[in-house]
């Protein structure tokens, strides 16, 4: 049992690094918006509102969409954050 879990959690581990890689390179890009002018004001809700539906729709199984939803909605806020500073 204590293999198996460890076998998880290694799993686990490897995902993160790659969400974690993934998320990084989505800020850059949500970066690079404000700095290069793209856009001038940093809320543009109807494109949140389309990023959300597509990510919770991609979670696939009904009992995560509502998961995904709202780390998706942290990541908007943590992108608006970076794009100010």
């Amino acid at each position: 049992m204590a293999d198996r879990l460890q076998d998880i959690r290694g799993k686990i581990d490897e995902l993160d690094r790659r969400v974690a890689g993934l998320l990084a390179r989505r800020f850059t890009l949500g970066v690079a918006i404000s700095r290069e002018g793209l856009k001038k004001k940093f809320t543009d809700t109807t494109r949140e509102k389309k990023v959300l539906a597509n990510a919770a729709s991609a979670a696939g199984k009904p009992a995560y969409r509502r998961a995904v939803r709202a780390v998706y909605a942290e990541v908007i806020r943590q992108t608006k954050k970076l794009q100010k500073c």
